[in-house]
């Protein structure tokens, strides 16, 4: 029951890869879309992590390997975590930083193609925040966990 049917090497390697792979994914996904879950975005990730979890195992069903491999994935989250914590470059390729939406009361739409912000939304979240009018925005940023700040020409900041 506890032993392990898979040689460790192949544990390790199995675990490794698809923890790396899974990190780059989630990594390249816009901010948008890991800050808030359509019911889309929430099947999509229930099906990788599926996935992920058959990478990992690949087919095994020893309890020795399952805690194992639990052990190898809570070790590499940790170890990143220090790591980032300790290096500026290995956390700005790790974590998302805001991204300006409107500079001066001027959409920048270039950034919010490339993070899938249609200009509907961004004028949902203005409403929001009861600012009627791009121009009344001194910058409006997507910030890292998906929501979009906005602070008005007055100063006034909105979440």
């Amino acid at each position: 029951m506890f032993e392990p049917t898979m040689p460790l090497w192949e544990l390790f390697a199995r675990g490794t890869l698809t923890y790396f792979t899974l990190i780059f994914l989630v990594r390249v996904l816009p901010k948008r879309k890991t800050g808030h879950l359509s019911p889309n975005d929430m099947l999509f990730l229930i099906v990788i992590g599926g996935m992920g979890t058959d990478a990992i195992m690949g087919g095994s069903t020893s309890l020795g390997d399952i805690l194992l491999m639990i052990g190898l994935i809570v070790g590499w989250g940790y170890l990143f975590d220090i790591i980032e914590a300790r290096s500026p470059f290995v956390q700005s390729l790790l974590r998302d930083r805001q991204t300006p939406l409107i500079e001066q009361g001027s959409l920048n739409k270039r950034n919010m193609r490339r993070e899938m912000v249609t200009e509907e939304e961004l004028m949902s979240v203005l409403r929001e925040a009861g600012i009627e009018d791009i121009s009344q925005v001194h910058s409006a940023c997507l910030e890292a966990d998906g929501e979009i700040s906005v602070i008005a020409e007055g100063g006034r900041k909105s979440r």
